[in-house]
């Protein structure tokens, strides 16, 4: 660097002199053991300029020599490198606009100015989804997760096979086994696939990772354990224990863990699970099961026992159920007047059908399609809102 600031100093002193002719032509007396050396000062200075550059000139060939015959093509070839970068970014930038595709020949001759890894990345990145390679072993990390990443896009126009996809995806994850990512594409793909006993499997192990929230892994879980219990009813009361477990306040999951402890021979615990939930929460799918539970088996003792429950503290699913089951031990005026009172009070559709339905029994035509009106109605606005 010092070298080069002389250089440009010298360079400058002779611009200087050869503008002003005169100060050039006067002499310069240099006397230096006992020797007298006299010239004109622009000849001294033109003559320490070209010293100075035969110096620097020395200097680079040395340094180069030093370096290998690769740094001394590459010093020469400054000028081609810039011009070749120069097109390179000109090729990105219409890529990138959608105004043409990257010149495969162009990134060969671009290997001077990027690394190999990430001439191969925008090859990958250039390439359509299902024309991308089969995952391959021996390629870093960084490009088998660029490959998956672009084989499993959501954006791609044409898809690779489901095969093809999940190959990528096991390269991925073989590779980067935390990736978020792909962990959550992986779930797509087995999810698409069906196969249930895999995606639980991967959801658990990053659900106990924490690589995924537990608002996006849990919905997810319960469903998958959901499915799966469906391929597998032997397993299904574990299973469903599970998701249970998971998300206690999800009426279709409870539904189905009911239904599995019944058919596992386990009424009594079904039932229990089903009456807490019904206790402060409305689900008529759960209330209608739970009411052909308890009609099998001594249905008046069962009534007895909800009867004791005051109507203010139970939800409107178990009040109907409670006036069903009344009815279906014979209690005909009880069980009008506790759904009446349901159907004035909350004007709940499920009472208004049930008394259209008694009163349909019972020849009273007219007041039967009233109510039966009712609920049509109410249920209308209930979707509706």
């Amino acid at each position: 660097m010092r070298l080069v600031f002389l250089l440009v100093l010298a360079l400058a002193v002779c611009v200087v002199l050869l503008a002003f002719p005169d100060i050039a032509d006067q002499t310069l007396r240099l006397e230096a053991f006992g020797w007298i050396f006299e010239t004109r000062q622009g000849t001294f200075m033109i003559a320490l300029f070209m010293i100075l550059l035969l110096v620097w000139l020395v200097r680079s060939l040395m340094v180069a020599l030093l370096s290998g015959p690769g740094h001394i093509w590459q010093s020469l070839r400054l000028g081609s490198s810039n011009r070749r970068e120069r097109r390179l970014q000109e090729a990105i930038a219409r890529w990138l606009n959608g105004n043409g595709d990257l010149d495969p020949r162009l990134l060969k001759r671009s290997k001077g100015i990027f690394p190999e890894w990430a001439i191969e990345m925008l090859a990958v990145i250039s390439t359509p989804a299902r024309e991308l390679p089969a995952p391959d072993a021996d390629k870093g990390p960084l490009l088998t997760a660029l490959t998956a990443r672009m084989a499993t896009s959501m954006l791609a126009d044409f898809k690779p096979d489901l095969a093809v996809r999940k190959a990528h995806l096991r390269a991925w994850l073989q590779s980067s086994p935390n990736a978020a990512l792909a962990r959550a594409r992986m779930a797509d793909v087995l999810e698409e696939e069906e196969n249930w006993p895999e995606l639980v499997t991967l959801l658990e192990e990053s659900w106990k990772k924490g690589l995924q929230s537990a608002a996006a892994t849990k919905p997810r879980l319960v469903h998958a354990y959901l499915k799966f219990a469906e391929s597998v009813p032997e397993q299904a009361p574990a299973i469903l224990r599970k998701a249970y477990r998971l998300n206690p306040d999800d009426g279709k999951l409870l539904l189905a863990y009911g239904q599995a402890e019944i058919a596992d021979g386990k009424s009594v615990n079904a039932t229990r699970l089903w009456l807490n939930h019904l206790q402060f929460r409305d689900d008529m799918a759960i209330a209608r099961a739970l009411l052909l539970l308890l009609q099998q088996d001594e249905p008046m003792k069962n009534y007895r026992k909800l009867e004791r429950k005051g109507s203010a503290g139970i939800s409107h699913s178990l009040r109907w159920m409670r006036a069903e089951l009344a009815a279906s031990v014979k209690l005909d005026g009880l069980a009008r007047e506790q759904m009446q009172l349901l159907a004035d009070e909350a004007d709940y559709p499920a009472a208004w059908e049930s008394l259209g339905r008694w009163y349909e029994a019972a020849g009273e035509y007219q007041a039967a399609a009233s109510c039966l009106n009712r609920a049509l109605a109410r249920a209308v606005g209930q979707q509706l809102s």
